[in-house]
């Protein structure tokens, strides 16, 4: 089975893009973007922020603004986890200092913070592909009758 996925890599960390499928106890399947952060050392924990689709068209539609001015956004997300509720922050980054400048998607999840650093092309490309998973995700199981 082929599965639509990017995996961008960074020094140190890398995010992979995925769909995700939503499973609710007495609810239909319905389709979802995973968004999965990680660190490259061995045993690190990595993190999910899912989207739904009109979310994942959002990220692309906030990635196109970012990546034509310097400058950041974030999108905040909250859910209840086996530990209580859970705040993530994921943002969206176009920075320049020291004669550098690049762009970043960054996870923050508490004390827990991903940051995956990239070139102009991998950041246009990552949103791209939100754009196009937006629209391929964008359904529901229906039961049979």
């Amino acid at each position: 089975m082929r599965v639509p996925q990017i995996t961008l890599y960074a020094r140190q960390a890398g995010v992979e893009i995925a769909p995700y499928q939503k499973r609710s106890d007495g609810r239909p399947l319905e389709g979802r973007i995973a968004l999965r952060f990680f660190r490259l050392e061995g045993g690190a924990q990595s993190l999910r922020f899912i989207v739904e689709p009109a979310e994942a068209f959002d990220l692309y539609c906030r990635m196109r603004r970012v990546y034509a001015e310097v400058g950041k956004e974030s999108v905040n997300h909250s859910f209840t986890g086996s530990d209580g509720e859970v705040q993530s922050r994921l943002t969206l980054e176009h920075y320049s200092h020291g004669g550098k400048s690049g762009f970043a998607l960054s996870l923050h999840r508490g004390e827990e913070q991903i940051n995956v650093p990239m070139p102009a092309e991998r950041f246009l490309y990552a949103a791209e592909f939100l754009r196009h998973l937006s629209l391929t995700e964008a359904w529901a199981e229906v039961p049979e009758k």
